[in-house]
């Protein structure tokens, strides 16, 4: 590496973790135009590709390094955590979803067996791990620990294993305290402790913790208002109302209507009365004949009709099951390790 290359790797480094990505990339391009197989140089474009979120270009830059040299722990450990963002991304596709998942632990795995006492090695295993196989997860951060107690960073990971794996609540709360204890300004480990005070419905701790996130990292403001918001609105809502069983209505009882009076009909039946008597006076003289029946007035009574009311009982609805409170951001995983790659820059040659 001549000495122009490495002075520029260096202050592209610089402007990285400064978070000028755009001018640290200028840098890594001139150097990678003189020497298009410099590790250094490919590897931190990796990385700064990796954290604007262009992870295939990411994938892409740590791939040219390691095939410049195999076994670059850096670069295995940036082509790890875009294989796993990019995992995460393909979440509805199981196939791909897998297939960049089995990277980033085959790349993961190589880094922590190149260097297994390397802390940042097994914090980047356990978060791959984490994904699918919890217990082996914290296995390999507690060897972590073993090594660095005092390192808070793995603390937070601990915690954010048991949390998100749902091996121990309490377990969870130690190691983000103990991590707190150490960095009291963690931002993951107090978003961590937020969020498991939203799990366990301590929703003032939750809504404290998270407006401290939003205070000391202004990046996040947007993931802590949506949060917030979810959980306002969850209480804000109503529990369905339960209903019991009730019994059925009594039934009615259906009387048959009374009979008006038709005026006409009786007026009628008199009228022929009268002619039936004048004639039986002016027949008096006739031979006498046994009268003809007196036709008597009925009344009608109409038939009562069952009613067509079929009593049913009331029953409740099904209960929804109450929803827990989740935050509206992607999901299932230990935050992406933000801290720089480690580089290894040869000594200065003429």
């Amino acid at each position: 590496m001549t000495t122009f290359a490495h002075d520029e790797v260096a202050r592209a480094k610089v402007l990285i973790d400064l978070g000028r990505i755009d001018a640290a990339r200028a840098k890594l391009g001139a150097v990678l135009a003189a020497d298009p197989d410099n590790a250094d140089a490919l590897m931190l474009m990796g990385y700064a590709w990796f954290r604007t979120g262009e992870y295939e270009k990411s994938v892409g830059y740590s791939a040219a390094a390691l095939a410049a040299f195999p076994d670059y722990q850096s670069a295995l450990r940036v082509l790890a955590l875009a294989e796993q963002e990019l995992a995460h991304l393909a979440e509805h596709d199981s196939a791909e979803r897998k297939r960049h998942y089995d990277r980033a632990l085959a790349a993961a795995t190589r880094s922590a067996e190149l260097d297994p006492e390397y802390v940042e090695n097994l914090r980047l295993l356990a978060g791959v791990q984490s994904a699918t196989d919890p217990a082996a997860a914290l296995a390999t951060i507690d060897r972590a620990i073993e090594i660095d107690p005092d390192h808070a960073d793995l603390h937070r990971v601990r915690g954010s294993i048991l949390r998100r794996g749902g091996i121990s609540v309490p377990g969870a709360e130690a190691a983000l305290r103990e991590a707190l204890r150490l960095q009291p300004e963690h931002v993951d480990a107090t978003q961590e402790l937020a969020l498991l005070d939203l799990d366990r419905g301590d929703l003032e701790a939750g809504e404290r913790g998270l407006r401290l996130v939003a205070q000391w990292d202004p990046s996040r403001a947007d993931f802590v208002r949506a949060t917030l918001a979810a959980v306002e609105a969850e209480a804000r809502r109503e529990p369905e109302p339960v209903f019991t069983h009730m019994p059925p209505p009594p039934q009615v009882r259906y009387l048959p209507e009374t009979p008006r009076s038709n005026w006409r009909v009786w007026t009628a039946l008199v009228f022929g009365a009268i002619v039936v008597l004048r004639l039986i006076f002016t027949g008096a003289s006739a031979p006498s004949e046994p009268p003809p029946p007196r036709p008597l007035p009925s009344r009608y009574f109409p038939t009562p009709v069952a009613p067509p009311y079929l009593p049913t009982g009331l029953f409740p609805p099904t209960l929804r099951p109450w929803p827990g409170l989740t935050p509206p951001h992607a999901p299932f995983r230990t935050p992406s390790v933000t801290a720089p790659p480690r580089v290894t820059l040869p000594p200065h040659s003429p």
